[in-house]
């Protein structure tokens, strides 16, 4: 474009500087007129009709409102748009500025940008008047082709008279639909507010306000608005630009959003952070920086970084803050003093930004008091563990995942008789006896790589040719930055000789046990045969099968069938158990009624009860309660419970039973109110062939395995048994067994 087709547009300012940076960002597109004062400004208005008017409003003589009052007043030059540009717009200043008829004001810095399309937008508005003073078919074409938003509108009802194509596409409507509308439709301002700015535009023939207008899709925009009153075939009209502002509305929200978040993150922080000035005096601080040092935030501005150090090192405060500058975002260490004059450790780091044109220190400063107490005590943890490492007995290696040894003690030179400097280096499968087997211990390395932690004894050979065992307990340890195991090894070689010795006595007894068991059970079983004859003959000669019996011969007989029978039930027992330990004998479990198993068992019973005149009673927990058991085997558990009970309970005492199901097993307590058993003996009643004292083997029969066989029961079906008792008292067993299958097994 040619410099005289150029629009004119007239800087006035009395910042030469100003001037011409304004000069520099409009030259491309416009042309640009300087001036200095409102003085020479005037003058040129007069003689060069600008396009447009660029006016600061501090000037020397004339100020700038002065000189936008009488362009506007003036017929020449009313219409020539004037922005009133300038670095503090307060709001009276804004009033004034449109009440003196300005058209546009801008704030300092301007953004050039939303500068040339405020002055297009104005520029193409003068001449919008100068085509519709002209033409208005001119008017017409202009209005049509317009880019911007443009409606015309009538001021006292408010109806759209036109409305131009990106005006229909903004709101998305036809311009039938748009001019049939009222701009209260669109426009959401509150109607005192719109009452206001309407008598403003009345007055001055032209406003500049931000509102939100309505899209036909219900969506809300933001809008800047510039309006002027025309006449349009004698007709007042307000024209009316319309600039969404949505985005920038929304970048403001964000902004301040923003700063509204890192605000918080900053009094959130942990760390003490403080913003200083070059002299370090303290212009901010977040409450972390007022609770690290004692002070209130009102008190710690306006104090320096030297308020903050102890006076000795306030010395070289300079010197250092200079260095920590140059150390940007790397922490250093330093001493500061709280308000109460305690000296605590802190490590800083600082960065220079600008805040207002100035450069400012940001200084974050963290206390280090726990840390320095940490790295102490880990120096310490490393002394000691230096002297353990030296001095302990145990040997202790350091090895790679490969075996290599890294580091060893003195103890492992001892054990393998060599000297350390030969250990250290070597690989520890180089000492293993190879039918410990090398890779045995391979295999124990990658295991502790994958779960964590190895416990093994090996053999190993030692310099001289001796074999020494030795136990080693590893874990993993980073060592010198990489990772390792540590394995503490002990000579267990005298232990492991009185294990071997301990396992062949263990071995012996136990091949002892298996022939008892054998000899018992080939013994009872040779002792059944002739017994069932004694049994059978003398129940066939009481019955008279053999003729008549005397009295006297009779009674024998009844002592020859019940101590036949007693026998015969001891030899059972000795039996069962000789199976339960062999682990020969089986368990046919199944589902029954636990109150009918008790009862039928408590009815055998009742005649031996009667007879000592002992109240027996069973009191089940539900009558539908079920166990999962060998039917025989709980029978059998039960009659040598309550047979116990019976026998060491006195006359006119009472034994009771209570059955329950306690979650998934069933518990049965049987309880008596007998002699009782002192707690010294209560750990002996389960053992085999054992009645707690030779006074009771007096007073009271039995050979002592009922309740060994009761607890054998018990313990195969997975279930449990306990005692309590106390002499003088009675005695209460109590023992559980799986309710079902799934449980307890």
């Amino acid at each position: 474009m040619h410099s005289s087709d150029k629009p004119k547009v007239l800087i006035v300012d009395d910042e030469p500087d100003q001037v011409e940076l304004l000069c520099l960002q409009l030259e491309d597109d416009y042309l640009p007129i300087p001036a200095n004062s409102g003085k020479e400004a005037l003058d040129i208005v007069k003689d060069l009709n600008p396009d447009l008017i660029l006016l600061d409003p501090m000037l020397p003589g004339v100020d700038g409102f002065e000189v936008c009052r009488r362009i506007k007043n003036d017929p020449a030059s009313r219409f020539i748009p004037v922005i009133i540009i300038s670095g503090f717009f307060e709001k009276s200043n804004k009033i004034k500025a449109v009440e003196y008829g300005a058209d546009d004001f801008i704030n300092k810095p301007i953004d050039r940008f939303e500068l040339k399309t405020r002055i297009r937008s104005l520029v193409r508005l003068k001449k919008n008047y100068e085509a519709l003073q002209e033409s208005e078919n001119r008017y017409k074409q202009f209005f049509n082709n317009s880019p911007a938003v443009t409606l015309l509108v009538e001021p006292g009802r408010g109806l759209i008279v036109d409305a131009n194509d990106p005006a229909c596409s903004y709101y998305g409507y036809t311009r039938e639909e748009l001019t049939a509308k009222r701009i209260f439709e669109i426009n959401l301002m509150s109607g005192e507010k719109a009452g206001d700015l309407q008598q403003l535009i009345s007055r001055e023939k032209k406003g500049h306000f931000y509102s939100s207008h309505k899209l036909a899709s219900g969506e809300i925009r933001d809008v800047e608005v510039y309006t002027n009153l025309i006449n349009v075939k004698g007709k007042e009209l307000l024209f009316t630009n319309v600039y969404d502002i949505t985005a920038s509305k929304q970048t403001e929200k964000d902004l301040v959003e923003s700063e509204e978040k890192f605000k918080n993150l900053v009094e959130m922080a942990i760390d003490g952070i403080f913003v200083e000035t070059d002299r370090g005096e303290i212009l901010d601080c977040n409450n972390s920086a007022c609770r690290m040092f004692g002070y209130t935030k009102e008190e710690m501005v306006g104090l320096t970084i030297a308020d903050l150090v102890p006076e000795d090192f306030a010395k070289t405060l300079p010197e250092r803050i200079t260095a920590e500058e140059t150390t940007g975002d790397v922490a250093v260490e330093r001493v500061n003093k709280k308000k109460d004059g305690t000296i605590f450790p802190t490590e800083i780091s600082t960065k220079l930004f600008k805040l207002g044109g100035e450069e400012r220190l940001i200084a974050y400063v963290r206390d280090i008091t726990e840390h320095k107490k940490s790295e102490e005590a880990l120096k310490a943890s490393e002394e000691n563990f230096r002297a353990l490492f030296e001095h302990t007995p145990d040997g202790i290696l350091i090895l790679d995942f490969e075996g290599n040894i890294l580091s060893a003690n003195a103890a492992v030179g001892e054990m393998v008789d060599a000297p350390l400097d030969n250990v250290i280096g070597s690989n520890i499968y180089n000492y293993l006896v190879p039918e410990s087997g090398a890779t045995d211990l391979e295999d124990q390395i990658n295991v502790y790589n994958d779960r964590g932690g190895y416990l093994r004894t090996y053999k190993i050979l030692s310099s001289n040719g001796e074999t020494v065992w030795i136990e080693g307990l590893g874990t993993r340890i980073m060592y010198r930055n990489m990772p390792a195991n540590i394995v503490v090894v002990r000579d267990v070689t005298v232990r492991k000789q009185a294990e071997k010795t301990l396992i062949d006595a263990k071995m012996a007894a136990e091949e002892a046990n298996r022939t008892k068991s054998e000899f018992l059970a080939n013994m009872s079983h040779e002792l059944r045969t002739p017994l069932n004859s004694v049994i059978g003959f003398s129940d066939l000669i009481a019955e008279g099968t053999a003729g008549p019996l005397t009295e006297k011969q009779s009674r024998y007989i009844g002592f020859i069938s019940v101590s036949g029978k007693n026998l015969l039930r001891i030899i059972n027992d000795i039996l069962d158990l000789s199976k339960a330990e062999s682990g020969k004998m089986e368990l046919d479990r199944e589902e029954f009624c636990v109150g009918k198993s008790v009862d039928k068992v408590i009815s055998t019973m009742l005649p031996q009860t009667k007879e000592k005149n002992i109240m027996l009673s069973h009191k089940p927990g539900t009558q539908a309660l079920t166990v999962y058991a060998d039917p025989s085997k709980f029978e059998q558990i039960m009659y040598n419970l309550l047979s116990n009970a019976t026998k060491f309970t006195p006359e006119g005492g009472s034994i009771n039973v209570f059955s329950e199901k306690d979650g998934e097993m069933v518990r049965v307590v049987v309880r008596d109110t007998g002699i009782g058993i002192s707690e010294e003996n209560l750990n002996k009643i389960f053992n085999p062939f054992i009645q707690i004292d030779s006074s009771m083997k007096r007073s009271f029969e039995g050979t002592g395995l009922g309740l060994s066989l009761v607890k054998k029961f018990v313990e195969m079906h997975g279930g449990n048994i306990r005692v309590q008792s106390k002499l003088g008292e009675g005695t209460a067993f109590t023992f559980e067994l799986p309710a079902s299958p799934s449980s307890g097994m």
